[in-house]
């Protein structure tokens, strides 16, 4: 007949075996995946190994009593620079334990604080070394803050509850924030990529926003590995837009926190702090438009005496110029007058001496004239046909024309022969007929 146990029975047995083959502590190299304090000062943790790609591969719960746990923390810390954490490696001395209601646990005794940070915390100091080495660990933080963060990119789940949260906080209160979801996975091994995608998306756009908000809900502490990420961190420290990080948890700083220009907890706290910023600059806003109102008051009341005060110095300064200047034409109509009359005298007196040049000059030229005109007479009569014909000489026209030659004259041309006392007409004839 076959052996069968009760199940209290066969628990018993395993506890019993697990107590031969584990007599003594042990030290275990694990990883903190969870790590909680009870209200009755006990620590819970979940201690977790993890193979190629971050794959899990064995987990196991603890405990640190409270009369271990209080001891033992400070002296981590002391040691160490920091509290016990998630994402911490550690060495630890354990018991097995295996109680037939609760199954198998560990009871941690002691941690090495010469272990020091486990893999994720090295990993995060190595990362933010290299961000600091490449020059770029600071300059999201450097970058001057939006006078008004309005108008946002988000990246988070689309149908993450830390969204709807998001989105229903801001709606709340009445400012008019413009928001715009970039769709991304934040959780998992594909996170890393698809933020880096939604980051590319949004620099094409870059303008169009004042601020980059990157959320991400609740869920395992061991699923924040992609925020320790080197190219992801890279990318957020060099972006042109502030980021605004709301990622983590209570107990958890990750590197994309370290780089962003500010880190919150919860997508909860990221609106909280996006709506004080837009309370504080509303306030600012009423608090200067108020300023003016009471500076354009008096400015205004100033503005008003000083234009009266003008107004009666320029009436009085009116009155006295409008004298001044009357007088001054007055004085300058009489010296005109004055200077008038007596360039009109002495315009005269140049017209009078004109004139009487003008008649001597007249007399001389025509003088002049009349006795050039008789020397021309005398010329003009010294060579006139009417003297010559006086003197014997004759004149013989044909045609009313002076016949200067006989070659070629017709015959029975009719000639007029002028003589000083009379013309004589006459006719050619041909030689044949001579007589």
């Amino acid at each position: 007949m076959r052996r069968s146990y009760g199940l209290y029975e066969f628990n018993a047995l395993i506890r019993d075996r697990l107590e031969e083959a584990f007599p003594q502590s042990c030290w275990v190299r694990a990883e903190i995946g969870e790590c909680k304090s009870g209200s009755s000062g006990h620590c819970y943790m979940e201690l977790i190994e993890k193979g190629s790609g971050d794959n899990l591969i064995a987990r196991m719960r603890a405990v640190i009593w409270a009369n271990v746990w209080f001891p033992l923390s400070l002296q981590f810390e002391e040691a160490t620079g920091g509290p016990l954490a998630v994402g911490q490696k550690i060495l630890a001395e354990v018991h097995v334990n295996f109680h037939e209601l609760y199954g198998l646990s560990l009871t941690i005794t002691d941690i090495d604080p010469d272990y020091t940070l486990g893999e994720w915390a090295r990993r995060r100091q190595e990362i933010l070394r290299r961000l600091q080495a490449d020059g770029v660990l600071d300059m999201n933080r450097e970058l001057p803050e939006p006078q008004i963060p309005q108008r946002l990119a988000i990246i988070s789940s689309e149908n993450a509850a830390g969204y709807e949260d998001f989105v229903h906080q801001l709606s709340a209160t009445g400012y008019a924030f413009y928001l715009k979801l970039f769709p991304a996975i934040v959780q998992g091994n594909q996170a890393e990529a698809s933020i880096l995608g939604a980051l590319d998306r949004i620099v094409e756009h870059a303008e169009m926003f004042d601020m980059v908000v990157l959320i991400r809900g609740g869920g395992a502490s061991a699923d924040l590995s992609c925020f320790d990420s080197y190219e992801l961190c890279s990318a957020l420290a060099q972006f042109p837009l502030p980021v605004l990080v709301g990622v983590g948890h209570e107990r958890d700083k990750s590197v994309a926190d370290s780089v962003a220009y500010v880190s919150v907890k919860t997508p909860t706290a990221a609106a909280a702090w996006l709506i004080d910023r837009m309370t504080d600059r509303l306030a600012l806003i009423r608090e200067r438009t108020l300023m003016l109102e009471t500076l354009a008051g008096k400015k205004s009341q100033q503005a008003d005496r000083q234009l009266r005060l003008v107004l009666e110095r320029c009436r009085r300064s009116g009155d006295d110029l409008c004298q001044r200047e009357q007088l001054r034409l007055q004085a300058a109509g009489l010296h005109l007058q004055k200077s008038t009359q007596a360039k009109t005298v002495a315009d005269k007196r140049r017209l009078d001496s004109f004139a009487i040049d003008l008649r001597r000059v007249s007399r001389q030229l025509l003088e002049k004239f009349g006795h050039c005109l008789d020397l021309t007479e005398k010329d003009i009569e010294a060579v006139s046909p009417h003297r010559q014909l006086r003197r014997g000489y004759s004149m013989t026209l044909y045609k009313g024309r002076l016949l200067r030659s006989v070659k070629d004259l017709p015959a029975g041309s009719v000639l007029e022969t002028r003589l000083a006392d009379g013309v004589v007409i006459s006719k050619t004839i041909d030689d044949e007929n001579d007589v």
